[in-house]
């Protein structure tokens, strides 16, 4: 786990946990705009059919999406800039070439029995996973060994946990993407408020030139 000040690139990346990610200015100025989010009802917060619409659901806010979209960021949104601004530090310290999808996540407390969501990939094809946490939290993310290149996971593959990361505010997890994956809703306090990024790389040997330093300037007491 690293306590996270170092502007070294990061190239060979397995599984990382970096606490204190942001700047403190930075991470208090996006927690703070959570209360702007237009949250969005979503019936499976995983995968849709994933269980009894009455406990498996969540709440979501789409930020960027390059595959299904197109939808970009919305400079005049608070939130949206300071994501970008943090996903921008993601991808120069990890050598990503690009973003391929963000959005905001929240779960909710449902009583105080655990439940784990569907274990799944967020895309197709080679890419990297990164979430970022915004809020303590009871409810971990669950990483398994298995791996899965392309479509759902099958109900009968077999898991086995690699590792449980607690959300914790400020703290980022960076992971291979193909890793299958899951979360869980909180059984002791309110939610789980998350923001989840998919990058690509398509060069691990080159350096990324970013053309978004606007990020790094922007200044956030006037968002």
């Amino acid at each position: 786990m690293l306590n996270f000040k170092s502007t070294k690139r990061l190239v060979d990346i397995d599984l990382i946990v970096c606490d204190d990610f942001l700047e403190h200015y930075h991470f208090t100025m996006l927690k703070k705009s959570m209360a702007d989010v237009d949250w969005e009802y979503r019936p499976g917060i995983s995968i849709e059919d994933e269980g009894d619409p009455r406990l498996y659901y969540g709440f979501s806010c789409g930020i960027l999406d390059k595959l299904d979209g197109p939808k970009n960021y919305d400079m005049e949104l608070r939130y949206h800039k300071l994501i970008a601004g943090l996903n921008e530090r993601v991808m120069r310290l990890f050598n990503f070439d690009s973003t391929s999808r963000c959005r905001l996540d929240m779960t909710t407390y449902r009583g105080p029995e655990p439940l784990v969501f569907a274990p799944h990939v967020d895309l197709d094809g080679e890419h990297y996973t990164s979430i970022f946490y915004i809020e303590e939290s009871d409810a971990p993310t669950i990483i398994y060994n298995e791996m899965l290149m392309e479509g759902d996971v099958p109900k009968d593959m077999e898991l086995t946990e690699k590792q449980r990361i607690e959300p914790k505010p400020n703290r980022l997890v960076v992971f291979k993407g193909n890793y299958v994956h899951t979360g869980m809703c909180p059984t002791t306090t309110a939610n789980r408020i998350l923001v989840n990024s998919n990058f690509r790389r398509f060069d691990p040997d080159a350096v990324v030139e970013s053309s978004d330093d606007q990020y790094d300037d922007y200044d956030y007491d006037d968002a």
